[in-house]
């Protein structure tokens, strides 16, 4: 997967994103390795510098349909670099590859450079910017895939947006075949690389979408994630401190996120607490999620129903009242609450049974 820096798009192909690159965006905004990747495609389909850029008409547009055929019986596909390709060197291969195109690399300097960078295409630009560069036609795309690859052969434990993609690829097809649990934990790796390539003054799921790979939707896929983890706990209890682990660190990197997500993930935090039966912990939660968001009904019935379902064997009269008060502030408030009328006649149960016990207590009082 290629993205287009400038634009929120990504490519599966290098030469469909310089297709892209050619017909989208101006010259003068495009980095040195991008205006290579301009060239390259008019040298390949034969067109004209000048019309870079410029709006073409559908017969343009039909010869260079016929151009892109006519070339893929040529030497076009047999001589592109794919990663797979990069990925059968031996190290020593892609080295002395680069060094033939004027890149002098070693595994000290590329670690020295890649510390301080979050990205394997970045660095790749600076060797564009560092050295003269003699790389020409597919070859300029083999500086990008060797610096991929030599990131994760040397600097494997520096976090970098293109193995994002990597471990969420992987992920779902693991999820598509069925190991939903394997799936998690890739997902999982990829939120940790997140979490290392987005600034720390990135507040809002909004602007940690602006540093994270463009194929990737932030909030679906915390949301999908936390979906996952949910389902996989089922049958896997250990996946519930997962999940705890996983909604903490997302509220708390994202502390002014928009409060429907936030609110949904506090009590996603707070249900995972109640199902590691630290009941103590999880009632805090909803203290302070009714005291934070007073109007969400959800936070009084959750609260309600830890003590009626869990122990309504054994509450006192102060806390079944307690109780009895969360389930109408549950029904009052102004956001609708979804299974209304199980909670209205849950509410009908208590309200019969505190009745049931002061009418026995004034019974016992005139008895005495």
């Amino acid at each position: 997967m290629v993205d287009c820096r400038y634009c929120e798009r990504s490519f599966t192909e290098e030469g469909t994103l310089r297709e892209h690159l050619y017909e989208t965006h101006d010259r003068e905004e495009l980095s040195r390795i991008d205006r290579k990747r301009v060239e390259q495609y008019v040298d390949e389909h034969g067109l004209d510098e000048s019309d870079i850029n410029a709006d073409t008409d559908d017969n343009q547009s039909n010869q260079r349909e016929q151009q892109t055929v006519d070339t893929s019986d040529g030497g076009y596909h047999a001589d592109r670099w794919e990663r797979s390709d990069v990925e059968a060197l031996s190290t020593d291969d892609i080295v002395d590859k680069l060094t033939n195109h004027g890149i002098e690399t070693n595994e000290t300097a590329f670690r020295n450079r890649a510390k301080n960078l979050n990205s394997a295409t970045t660095l790749s630009e600076q060797w564009e910017a560092d050295y003269e560069v003699a790389a020409t036609g597919f070859d300029q795309d083999f500086i990008w895939m060797a610096a991929q690859e030599l990131w994760k052969r040397w600097a494997s434990e520096v976090p970098n947006k293109e193995r994002i993609y990597d471990f969420v690829q992987e992920g779902r097809d693991l999820r598509e075949n069925g190991d939903r649990a394997e799936a998690c934990d890739r997902w999982l790796t990829a939120w940790e690389y997140i979490l290392a390539v987005i600034p720390d003054d990135s507040t809002t799921i909004e602007a940690a979408d602006q540093t994270t790979p463009t194929f990737l939707s932030l909030e679906a896929f915390i949301r999908s994630l936390d979906s996952d983890l949910a389902t996989v706990a089922e049958d896997d209890p250990t996946y519930h401190e997962h999940r705890l682990d996983f909604c903490r660190e997302v509220c708390e990197t994202f502390p002014d996120a928009n409060d429907e997500l936030l609110l949904d993930f506090r009590h996603f935090v707070a249900d995972s607490l109640n199902e590691l039966n630290r009941t103590a912990d999880s009632r805090t939660e909803f203290e302070l999620l009714i005291e934070e968001y007073p109007e969400d009904p959800w936070a009084y019935k959750k609260l309600a129903d830890s003590y009626w379902i869990e122990e309504s064997d054994e509450l006192s009269i102060e806390t079944v009242e307690r109780t009895a008060d969360l389930y109408r502030t549950a029904l009052d408030v102004d956001k609708p609450l979804e299974g209304a009328s199980m909670v209205a006649d849950r509410l009908e149960e208590i309200e019969r049974r505190l009745t049931d016990s002061k009418g026995a207590d004034h019974h016992g009082a005139e008895k005495s």
